[in-house]
This record gives C-alpha cells, structure tokens and sequence, in this order.
C-alpha cells in the first residue's frame, strides 16, 4: 500500500512545487511489471493519459501539435519521478527531524530537500522552455494557468480515493485534503 501510495504521489503535484507529468512513460516500469507496482505504474500511466487528454482540449491542439507536447512532457517525466522519489525518501526523513539532536545531520538534511526542490524548478523552466517551441504563446499562457489547477484537482482525486481505501488513522504528518477537484 505504501508503494502505492508512494506512486500514486508521484504522479501528484506536491504542495511546495508542481511536479507534472502528462503521458505514460515507455520505459522499463512501463512494460507490466509484476506485484503492486504494476498497479501503482497503471494508475500512473491512466493519470498522465488523462493530463496529455484534459491539456489537449483545454489548449485546443491539433493532433500534431498535442503528440509534439506529449513527447516532451513524456521526455520530462522521467526526471520528475526520480525527483519525487527522492523528495518522498526526503519528507519521510524530515518527518522524523524532531528525532535527530544532531544540528549538522540537520542541517544536511534541509540543504538536501533545498537542493531537490531547486532541481524540480530547474527542471520545470527547461520543460518550459521546450514547450514554448512547440505551443504558441496563447497556449502556453494557457498551460501555465491550467497544468497546475489540473494537476491539484487530480491529487485530490488520488487522495480521496486512497483514503476510501485506507482507514484514516491518527497520524499528525498527515496532509489535509484540499476538496478543489471540481
């Protein structure tokens, strides 16, 4: 369940940066793996299926254009996984910073989440900035203002749906669910 969940996250914008995705990947984790990670990439796979079809209409793209902007979502996804794996590994960790009395495990450890979210930023611009290639300038105005808002709505789905599975437990780390999914 927690690789799941993990998975499922990763697909998700996290509150402090947007980490998209739109399309499936075709690499190894792609092609039906075994044990609930293929659950977890199936659900990944229909998430980003459904941003390449939820941002295709909301830009009005041609077929053309809409395969272009795939491929280079898709290009980036793979980046922005192994990003949220890490930040997942990160947050677990500075979940349990109250724990740590060394100041400089500390201190590394928040340098290490900076680092992270300053890659996510990175990596975004650079996506950005091949997008503009492939959009014009109205509908990357318009990606801009509707990828965030799409990607919120379908982590609140994901969250939802994960706590209809899961008994809520008593747990402080735990974030609220913003009901912003129209």
């Amino acid at each position: 369940m927690r690789r799941i969940a993990i998975a499922l996250w990763l697909c998700a914008s996290p509150a402090f940066a947007q980490a998209p995705g739109a399309t499936p990947t075709n690499g190894p984790s792609a092609q039906a793996p075994s044990g609930p990670q293929s659950r977890a990439d199936k659900i990944k796979q229909r998430i980003r299926e459904r941003r390449a079809f939820e941002l295709t209409d909301a830009l009005d793209l041609d077929q053309k254009t809409a395969a272009r902007m795939s491929s280079v979502m898709e290009r980036y996804d793979q980046q922005f996984d192994r990003l949220l794996a890490q930040r997942a590994e990160l947050q677990q960790r500075l979940n349990g910073a109250d724990q740590i009395k060394d100041p400089k495990v500390l201190a590394k450890l928040i340098d290490d989440a900076m680092t992270n979210q300053r890659a996510f930023w990175d990596v975004e611009e650079h996506r950005l900035a091949e997008l503009r290639t492939v959009l014009t300038p109205q509908q990357t105005a318009r990606l801009i203002v509707t990828l965030p808002q799409l990607e919120r709505q379908l982590q609140n789905q994901l969250q939802k749906a994960i706590n209809q599975k899961a008994p809520r437990r008593n747990n402080p780390n735990r974030r609220p669910i913003d009901d912003d999914d129209d």
